[in-house]
């Protein structure tokens, strides 16, 4: 049996934020792309400030994501900065040998 990236079956798009430009639309960089799990979620957790969310969905993924992320499902346009989805939390599970195996991407 293979590890949990075997359960990774679907498409993410990702793409980190660099900056802002002088309107406060931030910049982006290059979009890749990631196997990925997207489960519909109402989980109450806690932001980075924080507060109380409500998650809409939980992204299982290997990719190298973070707060400063934007992500894209399948059949987002992502040329369109209101289409990509912010993350509120991200989750890193390791193995016994401190290899982080997979990320849960709270959004």
């Amino acid at each position: 049996m293979g590890g949990p990236e075997a359960h990774f079956r679907q498409l993410v798009r990702y793409a980190e934020v660099t900056g802002r430009d002088a309107w406060g639309t931030p910049l982006l960089g290059p979009i890749q792309a990631a196997a990925a799990r997207i489960q519909p979620s109402r989980k109450l957790i806690r932001d980075s400030n924080g507060a109380e969310f409500v998650a809409s969905f939980v992204v299982y993924t290997a990719a190298p994501i973070t707060l400063r992320h934007r992500l894209w499902f399948a059949g987002d346009d992502t040329t369109d900065i209101n289409h990509a989805r912010r993350p509120a939390a991200v989750d890193e599970h390791v193995d016994g040998g401190g290899v982080v195996r997979y990320r849960k991407v709270w959004l």
